[in-house]
């Protein structure tokens, strides 16, 4: 019982290895479902890339939203690479985390109360 709550709870942290390592399990076990997911959503509008929601959390209207992006021209693996916040090609708002999975796939964390259709 105790784990659950633990988990939530560094759900909180997203850039700790446990929760990294998580999210790569999930890729590992489940990438295939993702993949045929993702690319079934249309492309987003002016330049958009294509997303499903992959993770969530928060509590009292402050919730923090991570997302699955398909990037065709692996455009975030140098903000994968750097892990700094910024405003990156495809992505409506400034973000705080993108995290490789695979060529072309990637995290996209966004702060607290935004997500794609939010942007301050």
């Amino acid at each position: 019982m105790l784990a659950l709550p633990s988990l939530s709870f560094l759900s909180l942290f997203p850039k700790l290895p446990v929760m990294q390592w998580r999210w790569r399990l999930a890729w590992l076990l489940d990438s295939g479902k993702y993949k045929t997911e993702v690319l079934a959503q249309r492309q987003g509008q002016r330049g958009g890339l294509q997303h499903i929601e992959w993770e969530g959390w928060g509590w009292g209207g402050q919730d923090t939203q991570v997302y699955l992006v398909f990037d065709p021209n692996n455009a975030l693996a140098q903000a994968a690479r750097t892990g700094l916040p910024g405003k990156f090609p495809g992505i409506p708002c400034q973000v705080p985390s993108v995290t490789r999975l695979g060529s072309r796939w990637y995290t996209v964390q966004f702060y607290t109360t935004t997500d794609r259709e939010h942007c301050p």
